[in-house]
């Protein structure tokens, strides 16, 4: 039973209040770790700033600084605190350098806090270890490790979102870290309340003193300051330390401070730990320690602080596959096709930041901002029919390959649906923001710190996206130049305010662009009806305008309020696509019909459309099955019927690259028409209008709802041998 020590509500381990005294506890804890067998470096000393709190410094009046291979603490097992202390574990098979003697190896002891084993194997090793410092804590100045107890945070002093309250929570909301705080709230009150259950039913003694406060405390401490088992390997074999649920406290070595890409090499002793620095450190300078490579979000709501300008940020995107969607149904393949595959727990649903360096240097340039897994689950949510035919299953990933001719259509569909997530995300962030405040706090200024840099990694992953879809729109500009590309993207990168991002931030999204080959081979797929005159050779452009256009002025009624040349949608491509289609039957049925051909690439287009969607028969009417795009197609057949036999010099003028117009089966036939809707509802791409005002507009959201439009293009892919291609 755990014995001695306050019964009191909020943990407050009599520590000092003042930067002397709160600095002279560390000492004091030094000289704990060193009286027991620890070591602190000649080299460094024990420091306290403002900024960084009480840290570990290399002396300024050490010349040559900390050398490389230099282990600067050394904590003994002895002053670990873990799960292997509560159960009072003794390793039992010694290591390859010890004397073969048990007793050489050292031991965990409980001091003085014993639970019963039922409460253990009830509650396992993670809830132990918080019950375990809870039982520490409460024995004061008699206990153990008190001299390390002092040194710790107390709840004033705690900056997890976990102790963000009123107005300080006011700043968390509409970003994602509210609902992991709320979450993990959940979780951890639940694991308290069902640990003290068990210890009530069990009779222990002094369970009153084990309260809610207490435990989170002592919960945020180990999540917050707590390393991975693996640093007990040097002594405790590893069918006895589970990676997973097993935290161990280090004395002294929680000081150090998280530096990202921090060089340390930790060494896992019979006798200690140790933490050697593997880079120069001069005098006068901080020693950081290395959390690994941890996102803002993740240092927020384990440590209670943030970085700006983190390296490593990133940030997690919530995709869902509910079931009957495509990403479920594949998912669902994958599992019948590699039954014997564990299912990931977790897809890696990210965007990076711009500057992220733990990637394959051989990432194309939207893989360095959007996660492979991300990516790949919006290309099959964003394929259409035939896309979803060619889709891909491994063990590690469903996707829509990008490679075959045509399928760059799902790479502009899934970049555009990337850049309405990153729009929804830049506009709930700023509008739900406390922009008329100041961060009054410190928890107030961390919480903006993560506010901003979730902001700037949506915006500078669309200035990327956007210049790919920038790309796709562009007709007769080749990228693949360096001039042409140079100039595009000089415009492209024109349109962001002067001092949006840092020189740093623009020289980064400038060398992503530049020096990474793109997902996107080649340019100019995307066209807006007025565009895709100019695709057809020059002879045909003319007499192909003039007819569309007389026929959709006298369907402005269906289009309206677009001017028919700019009739974007499915009624305005339909008819272009019926005209294409039968210029190229026309010209294909016979060698002498027509003097004027279609270029190889909407030859080659025309004839992989009618392999996808095969053409309609002659001896039944088609009928769509959406009932509003049917009243619109019927209502448009009556008006070419009138068209035709009122105007017959609008399709008479194109007869020399239709072919015959005055037969039922013509090439604005009823039956022709709703297989070119079919088709181009199909080869659409919806792209977002103008994405980059989401981030030129500084008063975004502060007026109220914001208006998020798109604009319709079909597309037309490049032939793998044309001219051109991707950076």
């Amino acid at each position: 039973m755990a014995t001695g020590g306050s019964t009191e509500q909020t943990p407050n381990p009599q520590r000092s209040s003042s930067e002397d005294g709160l600095l002279n506890n560390h000492i004091a804890l030094q000289e704990w770790v060193i009286q027991h067998g620890g070591h602190l470096d000649d080299s460094v000393q024990l420091a306290r700033d403002e900024s960084r709190g009480v840290h570990i410094q290399v002396k300024p009046d050490c010349a040559s600084g900390v050398q490389p291979a230099t282990c600067v603490i050394r904590t003994p097992l002895s002053l670990t605190m873990s799960y292997f202390d509560a159960v009072d574990f003794r390793p039992s098979t010694p290591t390859s350098t010890s004397t073969g003697n048990d007793s050489d190896l050292p031991f965990f002891s409980s001091h003085g806090v014993t639970f019963p084993r039922e409460f253990i194997d009830a509650v396992g090793p993670e809830e132990t270890t918080a019950f375990f410092l809870v039982g520490q804590y409460l024995r004061g100045p008699e206990g153990f490790w008190y001299p390390y107890i002092r040194t710790l945070p107390s709840p004033e002093e705690l900056t997890t979102p976990l102790y963000y309250e009123g107005e300080d929570l006011e700043w968390l909301k509409g970003t994602s870290l509210y609902a992991a705080r709320e979450q993990r709230m959940e979780v951890w009150k639940g694991k308290y309340e069902n640990g003290v259950k068990v210890l009530r039913d069990l009779g222990f003694e002094g369970v009153e003193g084990y309260t809610w406060d207490l435990y989170k405390w002592a919960s945020t401490i180990i999540a917050s300051r707590a390393f991975s088992s693996k640093v007990l390997s040097g002594v405790i074999g590893a069918s006895d330390l589970p990676e997973d649920r097993m935290s161990v406290l280090l004395p002294l070595i929680d000081v150090t401070n998280h530096r990202p890409l921090a060089k340390v090499e930790w060494k896992a002793g019979e006798k200690d730990i140790g933490v050697n620095v593997l880079e120069d450190v001069a005098a006068g300078r901080e020693v950081g320690n290395n959390y690994g490579p941890r996102n803002n979000e993740q240092l927020m709501m384990n440590y209670g602080f943030c970085i700006p300008g983190n390296p490593v940020d990133y940030r997690v995107v919530s995709l869902r596959a509910p079931p009957g969607s495509p990403l479920y149904e594949a998912k669902g393949r994958q599992q019948q096709l590699f039954p014997n595959t564990p299912v990931k727990t977790e897809d890696r649903y990210y965007v990076f930041n711009v500057s992220y360096p733990l990637l394959d240097p051989n990432a194309a340039m939207e893989h360095s901002i959007f996660s492979p897994d991300l990516f790949d689950a919006v290309s099959v949510l964003s394929a259409n029919d035939r896309e979803f035919e060619t889709l891909e299953v491994s063990e590690d990933a469903v996707r829509i390959p990008g490679q075959p001719y045509g399928n760059s259509r799902n790479i502009l569909a899934s970049l555009s649906q990337i850049v309405i997530e990153l729009i929804t995300h830049i506009v709930k962030l700023k509008s739900s923001a406390q922009t008329s405040q100041q961060p009054q706090n410190l928890k107030q200024i961390h919480a903006k710190m993560y506010r901003d840099s979730q902001v700037t990694i949506s915006e500078t992953a669309m200035v990327i996206t956007e210049w790919t879809l920038a790309r796709a729109r562009e007709q007769g500009i080749t990228t693949s130049s360096g001039s042409g590309k140079e100039k595009l993207l000089e415009s492209h990168l024109s349109r962001l305010p002067a001092g949006k991002f840092s020189e740093e931030t623009i020289a980064q999204i400038r060398s992503t662009i530049l020096g990474r080959k793109s997902l996107l081979r080649r340019e100019g797929e995307l066209f807006q009806f007025r565009d895709l005159f100019g695709a057809l050779p020059a002879e045909m452009q003319e007499p192909c305008r003039n007819c569309l256009r007389n026929v959709l002025s006298h369907a402005e009624q269906f289009i309206a309020p677009q001017k028919p040349d700019n009739a974007s949608g499915p009624l305005g491509f339909s008819v272009f696509l019926c005209f294409l289609i039968a210029t190229y039957r026309f010209t294909a049925s016979s060698p002498e019909n027509g003097k004027v051909q279609l270029s190889p690439r909407l030859t080659r287009w025309a004839r992989f459309l009618l392999e996808a969607y095969p053409a309609p028969p002659d001896d039944v009417a088609w009928v769509l099955p959406d009932e509003d795009d049917e009243a619109l197609l019927s209502n448009f057949d009556d008006l070419v019927e009138t068209m035709r036999s009122q105007n017959p010099q609008f399709f008479s003028s194109v007869a020399h690259l239709t072919g015959d117009w005055q037969s039922d089966g013509w090439w604005l036939s009823p039956n022709w028409l709703r297989w070119a809707w079919m088709a181009a509802e199909q080869e659409m791409v919806n792209v977002p209008d103008d994405p980059l005002r989401f981030i030129t507009t500084g008063s975004l959201g502060a007026g109220g709802p914001v208006t998020l439009s798109t604009i319709s293009y079909l597309y037309i892919p490049q032939d793998a041998d044309a001219s051109g291609g991707g950076n």
